[in-house]
């Protein structure tokens, strides 16, 4: 079941053309990550998926649901975490939550004090007394205790120490492997690629790509060159991706330009998603 689709969306603020037929899909049980530079529309895409932004054409649906009905009626269904989410209330967290969720069908207020003492967040404070990273952890821990069907989380990675990502991703994993769907947008490529399921690269106010990252091996081959005249790095789609301790470099090569060349010294570390952020990002420049 499609959780997500997205068709032809279009959004322009102010005459400036932000995002321009838009299309892709996100399937039930799957942890998808939204990429693209910073300005590529990835937290306008989400924004408008929960209903802060309209759409100025396309159509977007939320569990086969258009969002132009009344998108309030799906908000058992939806958890939505960014920086701009507050709980700033002059009152202990503990107190907001427990009074936060009679808003939701289901709410489960032992998750949140379980997991907060395995943190060691104290939820007697306001939160105005959190550092940045509590606040979004704490903001997190919400957003799964109502148990919604799909968690639409903007750029809060970067607020979090790396115990607090790897724990969270696993979170979220484990979410996913309940049934549960995450769309996710950030710009801490290589911590994502171990927990999602597939990609979309925003550039240029359009999708430039879709993948599973189990398809990425069958796409691109990563190879080391010392020559830096060899011929196949004038191949169209071949990208340099970083320098090796052997003084050779690294580059990615689509399947087919790899396949035209012979005597390729095959890196044989795997391609991984930064590989192909890097990739991307670099042929959107030429």
């Amino acid at each position: 079941m499609k959780i997500v689709e997205v068709t032809a969306l279009s959004k322009t603020f102010q005459k400036n053309s932000v995002l321009s037929d838009i299309n892709f899909s996100l399937e039930e049980g799957t942890f998808m990550a939204l990429l693209g530079k910073n300005g590529s529309g990835k937290s306008t895409v989400l924004n408008i998926l929960m209903g802060n932004e309209k759409l100025d054409s396309g159509e977007c649906f939320l569990f086969g649901k258009s969002i132009k009905d009344d998108p309030a009626k799906l908000k058992n269904l939806i958890g939505h975490v960014s920086e701009n989410v507050q709980f700033d209330y002059p009152v202990p967290v503990e107190t907001f939550l427990k009074g936060y969720g009679k808003l939701f069908n289901e709410f489960d207020y032992d998750f949140i004090e379980k997991t907060a003492k395995t943190l060691k967040i104290p939820l007697n404070k306001q939160f105005s007394g959190y550092s940045r990273g509590q606040k979004m952890q704490i903001v997190l821990l919400a957003a799964l205790a109502h148990k919604p069907k799909l968690l639409l989380i903007d750029e809060v990675t970067s607020v979090l120490d790396a115990f607090s990502r790897k724990f969270f991703m696993s979170l979220l994993k484990e979410f996913t492997q309940k049934g549960g769907s995450v769309l996710i947008t950030t710009n801490i490529v290589n911590e994502v690629q171990y927990y999602c399921n597939s990609v979309v690269f925003l550039d240029k106010k359009k999708v430039k790509f879709q993948t599973k990252i189990s398809d990425i091996p069958s796409t691109f081959q990563k190879i080391r060159i010392k020559d830096p005249n060899h011929s196949v790095l004038k191949e169209p789609g071949v990208i340099w991706v970083g320098i090796n301790s052997d003084g050779t470099q690294s580059y990615i090569a689509p399947e087919e330009v790899y396949a035209k060349h012979d005597n390729l010294e095959k890196d044989m570390r795997a391609v991984t998603l930064e590989d192909l952020y890097i990739y991307h990002s670099q042929d959107s420049d030429k």
